[in-house]
C-alpha cells in the first residue's frame, strides 16, 4: 500500500489484500488438492511478491509445511498462503512469535485459516526458567517473560503452571547466548518490582534457573477491558445521547466503571470515577456470565450526553472493584489514564460533499504522466535500460500535468488526484522530507498552485495525496531526534523503543519512521500547519489519505474538524487496505475510502473467473456495509498492484466490461492514468524478485499510435453516462437476480431508474425482466440502452432482454419496473 520501490516486498506491501473476500471455509479435503503452496508475509525474512518460501506436502498428515523461517520474537507477522498461484481468501492471518527463532508454518488444506506455527528444532542452547510468585498473585494472572529474545514484549511469552504458585518456561537459542529478562503478569505495568533485568546464559545441554518474585509493581484488575468503539449511534448528531458499551473479562469482582469525556478537543483524564480533565459518566454492570474455568464476562453500559454539532467528543474508559484499589482502562488495559486508549467521535449531521458522490477521479502518478519541463530532469537516467529506468525518476512533472489538463477535461473527468510531490528521495513521493515543499524535480509550490487554479477554471476539483503517517528518515525532524535523543524537540514526534536504532516504522521499513500523531505537538503541526498549507496556500479541494489505518481515530476526528472548518465542502477519503469492517469503522471521521472490497470482487469476476453468484453476494455485502453518506472510491488497479489490462491478458473486451461495471456501481470511480488507453506492463512482475511495482507505473503513452482508441472511447462514453444518469451517482443499489453466469441489478432514484445486466457466460441469454422482478401485473415498460442503440419494449406481459455472452449492458427504465 505504500508506494516505494526501495525493496521488493515494500513495493507491493499487502498485495495479498487484492484478493481478500469474505471467507468461505472449504470443508472437503478432496477439493483442496494443490500442486504448489507458498508462504508470503510481512516479516523481514518473508515478502509479499515471491515464491521464495514454498511449502512441502506431507501425504501422511495431509498438510503442507514450510522450511524454518527466521522470525523476531514479540513482533507480529502478517502472512498468507498462495496455492497454485491464487491467494488464500479472507483477510491476512497474524502470528506473534514468543521469542526469536526459526519457525515452521503449517497449511491445512481443509481448514486453511488455521494458525499453526511452531518453533523449529534448530537451536543449540536452552534454559528452563522456573518461577515462584508472591502470595498475593491471583490464580488467574499468568506470569510472562519479557526478554531480549522477544523485544521485551510483556504479553507474548506466557509461562506454564506446574504447581501452586510455581511456573515454568523454556527459552531456546544459541549456546553461550546471554538472555536478559523480567517477569510480569502479562503487561509492563504489572512487571516485577526491580530495576535491572535478570540475566542467564543459554547452555548446550540446557540449564534450570530458579527465580522468585518478591513483589509486583501492581496486580491486574481484569484479564481484558474491551470497548472497541462500541457506541451507538456510530455517527451521532446534536440530538443523540450516545450509548457506550464495554466488555470486561475477569476472575475477580468488577462492579464499577466510568467514561471520562471532553468536548473541547482536549485529552480526557480520570480514574475510578473522578475526572481530572473533562467530565465523568458512570458505567453500570448490565449482565455477567461465567465460563466453566471461572472466567467472568461482564457487560457495562453508560451514556455520554448529546452535544452540539461540530463537537469533538474524546473519551477514556476504566473499570474497577469498589472494595479494592486501582482500575484498568480499555482497550490497551493500561493502569493509568495517561497511557490509556483515547476514543473519539464527531458530532454532526454526517454528510459527504455532493460533488464527491458525482466525482469521476483521474489518478495522476506525476513522475510517470508527462515530462513537461526537461530542465528539472536532474535524476533521470535515459541511458539506462527501460527496466532500470522504471526503478527511478523518469521526468514526469507538474508542468506535464498542466500541459495535459485539456486531455483530462476532454475525457469528461471532473476530479484530479495528484500523487505526492513532497521533497524527498524517491519519485513516488511517499517518503517526505518536507511536507510543505514540492520537490524541484516535480516543479515548485508556485507551479502546484498554478495547476490547481487552471483545473478550477475547467470546473475540476483537485485532491492531493496527503501522507500523515510517517516521514522519510532523512526528514530534518527525524534527523534531529536521532542526533539529540530526548534533548530534541522532535524526540516524542516519533516512537523510539530503543534510541537511536529501534523505533516504530511503517511496515518494518527503517526508511519510514512512523509519526506519533497522538503527541500534541505532532498533531498540532500536521493539522495547523500542513493541512492549511495545502488547502489555503495551494488551494486543493480535499485529500486522499495515505495509510489511514496508521494514525488513531482520535487523530481523524481532529482532522475532520480542521478540514471542514477550512472548507466544509472538502472531500477526505482514506486508503484503508483491510476488510470491510475496518474500512467502515472510519465512517463519521472520513467522507469515504478507497474501495478495496469492490476491486477484489471485480478482479475475482473478470480475472479469476468467479461466478456471478459470488459477485452478487460480494457486492450485496459491500453495499450493505457502507453507510449512505460514505463515498467508496472504486478502482480497477493502482500504483500498488498489477495493471488490470495486463492481468486480463490485454483482452479489450474484459477491460471494457470491467470498467463498465465499475462505473455502474455505487461510489466514485477512479481511473488510474493510462487505464483509459489500454496501458499495460512491459514486464511480468512475477518474473522479478524486486521493484515489482515498476511495471505498475509505466510511463503514460502519448503517441496516439500506442493508445487503444476503442478503450479510450469506451471510457468517454462511460463518463458521459455516469454524468447524465442521476441513479448512477445518487441511486440505491439492489440485486435483482443472479446465477452462475448472469447478474442483474438496479440503480434507482425517485426520478431515474437504471437496470444493469452482466452476462459473463459463454452463451447468449434471453431474460424476461418482468419475471426477474416477479412483477405479476406488468405495465408498459421500455428499456433504452445507455451503451448502444438497443431498445426493448414490454409486449404481451413480457419484457424480454437479449443478453450477449461476455457483455455488460445498462438500460434506462421508462415505466414502472419494480
Amino acid at each position: 500500500m505504500k508506494k516505494w520501490s526501495l525493496i521488493s516486498f515494500v513495493g507491493i506491501a499487502l498485495l495479498f489484500l487484492l484478493f481478500a473476500q469474505p471467507f468461505a471455509q472449504k470443508a472437503d479435503a478432496a477439493e483442496t488438492t494443490y500442486d504448489k503452496v507458498v508462504l508470503r508475509g510481512s516479516a523481514e525474512s518473508l515478502d509479499w511478491g515471491s515464491d521464495n518460501h514454498p511449502l512441502a506436502y506431507d501425504a501422511e498428515k495431509q498438510l503442507w509445511e514450510s522450511a524454518p523461517v527466521e522470525l523476531k520474537g514479540g513482533k507480529t507477522v502478517e502472512y498468507k498462503f498462495v496455492y497454485d498461484g491464487k491467494w488464500m481468501e479472507g483477510s491476512n492471518l497474524t502470528f506473534t512469535p514468543s521469542q526469536d527463532g526459526k519457525y515452521i508454518f503449517t497449511f491445512h488444506p481443509d481448514k486453511e485459516r488455521t494458525v499453526d506455527i511452531r518453533l523449529a528444532d534448530t537451536h543449540s542452547g536452552s534454559v528452563t526458567l522456573n518461577l515462584s510468585v508472591p502470595e498475593e498473585t491471583p490464580d488467574w494472572a499468568i506470569p510472562t517473560v519479557a526478554s531480549s529474545k522477544n523485544g521485551f514484549n510483556y504479553t507474548v511469552s506466557p509461562m506454564e503452571k506446574t504447581g501452586d504458585g510455581i511456573y515454568t518456561l523454556r527459552v531456546v537459542g544459541d549456546a553461550s547466548e546471554e538472555l536478559t529478562y523480567f517477569y510480569s503478569l502479562s503487561g509492563e505495568a504489572y512487571k516485577e518490582d526491580r530495576t535491572d533485568p535478570r540475566t542467564v546464559t543459554l547452555r548446550e545441554d540446557g540449564d534450570n534457573v530458579y527465580d522468585k518474585v518478591d513483589k509486583w509493581l501492581t496486580i491486574p484488575v481484569a484479564q481484558s477491558v474491551r470497548h472497541d468503539f462500541n457506541h451507538a449511534p456510530y455517527t451521532p448528531n446534536k440530538k443523540d445521547v450516545v450509548q457506550v458499551e464495554v466488555e470486561v473479562q475477569h476472575f475477580g469482582p468488577i462492579d464499577a466503571g466510568a467514561v471520562y469525556y471532553t468536548t473541547d478537543g482536549s485529552i480526557p483524564d480520570g480514574k475510578r470515577g473522578t475526572a481530572v480533565q473533562g467530565r465523568t459518566s458512570f458505567l453500570t454492570v448490565q449482565e455477567t456470565s461465567t465460563a466453566p474455568d471461572g472466567l467472568q464476562t461482564s457487560i457495562l453500559e453508560g451514556t455520554i450526553p448529546a452535544q452540539k454539532n461540530k463537537t469533538r467528543v474524546k473519551y477514556k474508559i476504566d473499570v474497577w472493584n469498589k472494595s479494592s484499589e486501582g482500575s484498568q482502562f480499555a482497550d490497551n488495559n493500561a493502569l493509568t489514564s495517561e497511557e490509556a486508549t483515547e476514543f473519539a467521535y464527531y458530532v454532526d449531521d454526517y454528510k459527504s460533499p455532493k460533488w464527491a458522490k458525482e466525482a469521476v477521479i483521474y489518478q495522476v502518478f506525476v513522475d510517470r504522466f508527462r515530462d513537461g519541463d526537461v530542465t528539472n530532469n536532474t535524476s533521470v537516467q535515459p541511458d539506462l535500460p527501460k527496466d532500470e529506468q522504471l526503478k527511478g525518476w523518469m521526468g514526469g512533472d507538474l508542468q506535464g500535468v498542466i500541459d495535459k489538463l485539456d486531455y483530462i477535461e476532454e475525457l469528461g473527468v471532473n476530479t484530479l488526484w495528484i500523487s505526492p510531490i513532497y521533497e524527498g528521495p524517491y519519485s513516488h513521493g511517499y517518503h517526505p522530507t518536507d511536507f510543505m515543499k514540492v520537490d524541484p524535480r516535480f516543479g515548485s509550490n508556485k507551479l502546484m498552485k498554478e495547476l490547481v487554479k487552471k483545473a478550477h477554471k475547467r470546473d475540476m476539483k483537485v485532491i492531493y495525496d496527503l501522507v500523515p503517517n510517517h516521514t522519510s528518515n532523512q526528514h530534518d525532524f527525524f534527523q534531529d531526534a536521532l542526533s539529540q535523543g530526548t534533548g530534541s524537540k522532535y524526540y516524542d514526534w516519533y516512537t523510539f523503543t530503543k534510541w537511536p536504532d529501534e523505533y516504530d516504522t511503517f511496515y518494518s521499513v527503517k526508511e519510514l519512521p512512523e509519526l506519533n500523531n497522538d503527541n500534541p505537538d505532532t498533531r498540532d503541526y500536521m493539522l495547523n500547519e500542513v493541512v492549511p498549507f495545502w488547502m489555503e496556500d495551494i488551494g486543493v479541494d480535499g485529500f486522499r489519505l495515505d495509510y489511514a489505518k496508521g494514525p488513531s481515530q482520535s487523530f481523524w476526528v481532529d482532522f475532520r474538524h480542521k478540514v471542514k472548518s477550512i472548507d466544509s465542502n472538502a472531500f477526505i477519503f482514506g486508503e484503508v487496505w483491510d476488510d470491510l469492517d475496518t474500512i467502515t469503522s472510519y465512517t463519521g471521521k472520513l467522507d469515504g475510502a478507497i474501495d478495496f472490497e469492490t476491486q477484489t470482487a471485480l478482479h475475482g469476476a473478470f480475472i479469476q473467473g468467479k461466478s456471478m453468484n459470488e459477485l452478487a453476494a460480494s457486492l450485496e455485502t459491500i453495499q450493505n456495509g457502507y453507510a449512505e453518506e460514505f463515498v467508496a472510491a472504486t478502482f480497477l488497479d493502482s500504483h500498488d498492484m498489477p495493471r488490470f489490462f495486463y492481468e486480463a491478458k490485454e483482452n479489450e473486451t474484459t477491460m471494457k466490461n470491467a470498467a463498465t461495471l465499475q462505473f455502474l456501481l455505487p461510489g466514485a470511480p477512479i481511473i488510474y492514468y493510462g487505464d483509459e488507453v489500454g496501458l499495460s506492463q512491459s514486464g511480468d512482475h512475477n518474473a522479478v524478485e524486486e521493484w515489482k511495482d515498476r511495471y505498475y507505473r509505466e510511463f503514460m503513452p502519448w503517441n496516439k499510435q500506442e493508445q487503444n482508441r476503442e478503450i479510450k472511447n469506451h471510457y468517454k462514453k462511460l463518463i458521459d453516462i455516469r454524468t447524465k444518469e442521476q441513479a448512477l451517482t445518487h441511486g440505491d443499489f439492489r440485486i435483482v437476480y443472479s446465477d452462475e453466469d448472469v447478474l442483474v441489478f438496479e440503480r434507482k432514484t425517485r426520478k431515474n431508474h437504471v437496470l444493469v445486466v452482466v452476462n459473463q457466460g459463454t452463451e447468449n441469454r434471453r431474460l424476461d425482466a418482468f419475471e426477474l422482478y416477479n412483477q405479476r401485473t406488468p405495465n408498459r415498460v421500455q428499456l433504452q440502452s445507455l451503451l448502444d442503440k438497443d431498445k426493448y419494449k414490454s409486449h404481451k406481459g413480457k419484457l424480454m432482454i437479449e443478453s450477449e455472452a461476455k457483455t455488460v449492458s445498462a438500460y434506462e427504465v421508462k415505466g414502472k419496473l419494480r
